[in-house]
């Protein structure tokens, strides 16, 4: 089996690792980079681009002709538009900017209603969809949105410039709350109705499409073979994750993909776009497969992260074994937090910290506000595992289909504090693992595209031989 490289930007981290579905090796780390300026939350997306070819350089020099393939995931919705020469024709908006807030209703009316909206799309209400960062676009800068000539999400963009070719990838397009699920395209007449120029959004491929080879540039800065070709991988993050979900040909198995944010949900061969799934928040995306992952978003690590770069930001040296006993000794402290509240969103301010929105929280709901680093994790853990149980149960109901196990991938499977009142609050068993899912499924889709693999599930029962998995019992 040839070598592949995985690019996997998270919204907090990327890595670039090079291997195979049995062993892998990250070359290269750094921060996902994004500022504020001037009261606007943007993406430095050059400089992830310029920490990509770092990692490039270093997969080549070290495995050269062994690599076949490049395949990139990043985090879903966000985009950026270009003219006709293919040059930004604006910074990069970050996903938590502000300028949506309350656009859903405004836009939801516009198109006439929020069913109407769901049932073409199947696309969950978030601020941060691409929709509403679209609408807001064409009300802020309009110049830049008259001058632009294409739509490319943050992967198709990365893509582009290591090719030239420009491609919208099928499971990051789902996320957008632009795309039919039913008939496989651009929702054409959401698109019009919002007066966005049609023109824009390009030609939707599989995951698994091969863009094109490097180009002659950075076919020489990275020392990279000519064979090399970058693949359009399940470009959305959470799409290549659940690629990686262990499960045995045949089983609809329940996941959560736990990092920055909680994907709770199961793979079906159609949408369900009706108003039930509507109401309990469950979105409709593509799989890696073609299939439809239905499931919900759940604030995730994200409310943990931001406690914690607040407690360094005041000098504070936080060791996660140490903040670890710490939640334990704290597990009879009984507030808790519900992480789908909108407060939870936005990243701490100065003036609106992370830690004082959990206080206010709490003593809402009657609970003691977190005395110690301890029990605010408690707050978080908590809410967490019980959002989890109520989405599983809302999920059964609308599937008809109970569930004896979970699947917990990705990064925050390594929380086994988390996964243990997971298990106990859901009352199922949780399978923890593996951790690195996202980029074992972004490889799965390479080594399927190019012929190392005969199928996806060929690749899901290797992932379930060959990566550990801990058992948390109910």
């Amino acid at each position: 089996m040839s070598k592949h490289i995985a690019i996997d930007l998270g919204a907090s981290n990327g890595r670039v690792l090079v291997g195979d579905l049995s062993q892998f090796e990250v070359v290269h780390r750094f921060i996902t980079k994004n500022d504020q300026i001037l009261g606007e939350f943007y993406w430095d997306i050059q400089s992830l681009f310029a920490e990509i070819k770092v990692g490039l350089k270093k997969a080549f020099a070290k495995y050269g002709d062994e690599i076949s393939s490049i395949g990139i995931d990043t985090w879903g919705v966000d985009y950026v538009l270009t003219d006709d020469k293919g040059g930004l024709v604006s910074l990069c908006y970050h996903y938590r900017d502000s300028r949506t807030d309350g656009l859903i209703e405004e836009v939801s009316e516009k198109l006439g209603g929020k069913l109407r909206l769901y049932s073409r799309t199947g696309i969950a209400f978030q601020p941060f969809n691409t929709l509403y960062q679209l609408t807001a676009m064409k009300r802020d800068r309009p110049v830049a949105m008259a001058a632009a000539s294409h739509y490319l999400s943050v992967p198709d963009l990365l893509a582009y410039w290591m090719t030239g070719v420009m491609k919208n990838e099928r499971s990051h397009a789902s996320t957008t709350q632009l795309y039919d699920p039913k008939s496989r395209n651009w929702a054409w007449d959401i698109i019009e109705e919002m007066g966005f120029n049609r023109n824009l959004f390009g030609e939707i491929v599989d995951s698994g499409t091969i863009v094109g080879k490097l180009t002659p540039a950075l076919l020489y800065e990275v020392g990279a073979s000519d064979k090399v070709v970058v693949i359009a991988s399940a470009a959305h993050d959470t799409a290549s994750a659940v690629a990686a979900v262990p499960a045995a040909s045949g089983q609809t198995p329940l996941y959560i993909s736990s990092g920055t944010w909680s994907l709770l949900g199961v793979e079906l061969e159609e949408p369900l776009l009706d108003e039930k799934s509507m109401n309990t928040g469950f979105t409709n995306e593509v799989a890696a497969s073609g299939g439809i992952r239905f499931l919900k978003n759940i604030m995730g690590m994200w409310i943990q992260q931001e406690c914690v770069r607040y407690w360094e930001s005041e000098g504070q040296e936080i060791s996660w074994k140490d903040l670890d006993a710490e939640t334990l000794e704290c597990a009879d402290y009984q507030g808790y937090i519900d992480p789908a509240d909108s407060r939870f969103l936005k990243p701490n301010t100065f003036d609106n910290l992370m830690t004082k929105r959990i206080d206010q929280w709490c003593e809402e709901h009657g609970f003691a506000k977190p005395a110690s680093k301890g029990e605010y994790m408690v707050a978080i853990y908590r809410g967490l595992a019980k959002a989890y149980a109520q989405a599983i149960a809302d999920l059964e109901q609308l599937i008809g289909k109970k569930f004896s196990a979970l699947h917990i991938i990705g990064g925050g499977c390594k929380n086994e504090i988390l996964d243990q009142w997971t298990a106990e609050e859901t009352g199922l068993d949780v399978y923890a693992g593996p951790v690195e899912a996202t980029a074992l499924g972004n490889l799965v889709v390479q080594a399927w595209a190019t012929g190392d693999l005969k199928s996806l599930q060929e690749g899901r029962d290797r992932i379930r031989i060959e990566q550990k998995v801990k058992i948390f019992k109910s």
